[in-house]
């Protein structure tokens, strides 16, 4: 029986293919879990996916974020997407205003509303868009009822 050695390239080259797996699977399922923000993150594009920042222990809340994953991007009436559900789902929570939406994913009349109710409670302009203000000032809700913000 013959064993191979174990060095440090071996451990690269896993290494490299685990952390191409993890970018596979993050693609096929249109999750950022293994990204890097965009450089320029002050004026990010159109919200197209999401984000799943996870906090202590199970702790963990989605949040949009566009083609970069950058997270101040811009949604807004009309848009259908998965970043709209996942604004959707932080609208419905305890930081934001438990408004109660449908989490379908399509930016509707319902949801802007919401939004509108959100942003004046975050005391950012509330105009029913969402874009890199808002996201600054949006609370989150994790799965254990904690709230969080952005850190960009």
């Amino acid at each position: 029986m013959k064993f191979t050695k174990f060095t440090s390239a071996t451990r690269s080259r896993w290494a490299k293919r685990i952390t191409a797996t993890m970018l596979a699977v993050g693609m096929l399922f249109g999750l950022g879990l293994v990204a890097a923000p965009a450089a320029n993150a002050a004026n990010g594009g159109y919200c197209s996916k999401l984000i799943m920042n996870w906090g202590a222990g199970d702790r963990w809340w989605n949040t949009p974020a566009d083609s970069n994953f950058n997270e101040l991007c811009r949604l807004d009436q009309g848009a259908n997407s998965i970043a709209v559900k996942a604004l959707q789902q932080g609208l419905n929570g305890a930081c934001a205003v438990r408004a109660g939406l449908a989490v379908d994913g399509v930016f509707g009349p319902a949801t802007r509303s919401a939004l509108i109710r959100a942003q004046q409670k975050f005391g950012v302009t509330a105009d029913g868009i969402y874009g890199p203000n808002t996201a600054r000032a949006f609370w989150w809700t994790d799965g254990s009822g904690g709230c969080h913000r952005i850190s960009v």
